[in-house]
């Protein structure tokens, strides 16, 4: 059976696509038959795929569905037939539709960004998380190089009892260029501190998938 992520963070701009995006390249590495649900209306995650199809001479290397509100929860199950791990991008403030692929989901992941905003969103969606009985796990991203408002960030988030993903992801213009030629950076540079970060979130996200 398979198992389903779904990314997910109520304010727009955090990179959930782009991080969805670069799992996906990390898992497809490694031997994963992977799956991906664009449920977006802003359509960037299909922008992806489109470029990796390109790059690809048409084919891609993983399952891709382009799906709405009224079909989310079928296409959800169905790419789950179609693969060992499905990834679901999530809209920002579609309320039933973010409700409908959290239900659906066997683990919930937020991106965060090191400010307030993100912060306060981030309280929202683990509030919605916890309505609809999923898992939820915050992974902070585009995180400064060392301290700041992102350990101010993480403070506020831990007191509101949220679980925070050991990964951290670095602010690095390697995820800008991998995404627009529909690459993951584990594809691109394999050796790079910004492959090294995608592998472990990688690996966080599959153990907590089980």
């Amino acid at each position: 059976m398979a198992r389903i992520a779904t990314f997910a963070q109520q304010k727009g701009g955090a990179g959930k696509t782009t991080l969805l995006t670069q799992v996906a390249a990390a898992f497809v590495g490694e031997g994963r038959r992977v799956a991906l649900i664009d449920l977006d209306p802003q359509r960037s995650l299909a922008g992806w795929a489109d470029a990796r199809a390109r790059a690809k001479g048409g084919a891609l290397d993983f399952a891709f569905f382009e799906s709405s509100e009224w079909r989310a929860g079928s296409d959800i199950r169905r790419a789950g037939a179609e693969a060992d791990v499905v990834l679901v991008d999530c809209p920002g403030n579609a309320d039933v539709l973010l409700r409908s692929a959290m239900r659906e989901a066997n683990l919930v992941v937020i991106p965060a960004q090191p400010s307030a905003p993100d912060a306060w969103a981030t309280r929202a969606t683990l509030k919605m998380a916890a309505r609809e009985g999923a898992d939820a796990r915050v992974v902070l991203n585009r995180v400064p190089p060392r301290g700041g408002l992102g350990e101010t960030v993480e403070s506020m988030l831990r007191a509101d009892g949220a679980d925070i993903m050991a990964a951290r992801i670095g602010a690095r213009i390697a995820f800008a260029t991998a995404f627009m030629e529909g690459r993951g950076v584990t594809e691109s540079d394999r050796k790079g501190k910004a492959a090294t970060e995608i592998a472990a979130l990688a690996s966080e996200i599959a153990a907590a998938l089980g």
